[in-house]
């Protein structure tokens, strides 16, 4: 896998002695900021890619902010045998991630590739745009009495609230649902 390498001859850590890796370390369950933070305490380099989502909360979406490789961060080091005690003692921390006894390593490029996968990147943006239903998309009910049939999404009606076109009983019928009750 490209970018990935997983250390074990000699002669490739004496020339790698100089290189910084990013490595892969395992938080305990959503408590990667807590680790990022304390890790930054600490003077390590950290990266933590986050990526925007809606969720839906009491009815209504809501834009979150969630990592976007949950229970993992990277961190940046000189030498991994002299700081694998203070990031494995670290509040926040789980493990370093290994392969038999060698631990993961990313390069300098991936890691950047995944931070620059914020909300501007094209990639997200795509996402994105296929995430929510549009005026046009077939959708499916998911509750209420029209539970399990298809309709046609005509427009949306505020941030939560869609009117559809659905056939009932052989006879085309407006009705208007939350997008939480839709699914593409």
């Amino acid at each position: 896998m490209a970018g990935i390498e997983v250390g074990d001859s000699k002669e490739a850590k004496m020339s790698e002695i100089s290189q910084q890796w990013w490595y892969v370390v395992q938080t305990k369950p959503r408590q990667e900021l807590r680790a990022r933070a304390n890790l930054e305490n600490q003077a390590f380099d950290v990266a933590l890619p986050m990526l925007t989502l809606e969720r839906i909360k009491r009815g209504k979406r809501t834009p979150t902010t969630e990592p976007l490789f949950p229970g993992y961060i990277f961190v940046k080091l000189p030498d991994y045998s002299q700081n694998f005690h203070k990031i494995r003692s670290t509040f926040g921390v789980t493990k370093v991630v290994k392969f038999g006894d060698a631990p993961a390593r990313l390069s300098e490029q991936l890691v950047t590739d995944m931070l620059a996968l914020g909300d501007d990147s094209p990639q997200v943006q795509e996402m994105q745009r296929y995430a929510a239903p549009q005026p046009g998309d077939k959708v499916e009910i998911l509750d209420g009495p029209f539970k399990g049939l298809f309709a046609e999404i005509l427009k949306l009606d505020g941030a939560s609230r869609c009117v559809v076109l659905l056939d009932f009983l052989h006879k085309q019928v407006r009705a208007e649902f939350e997008l939480s009750d839709v699914k593409r």
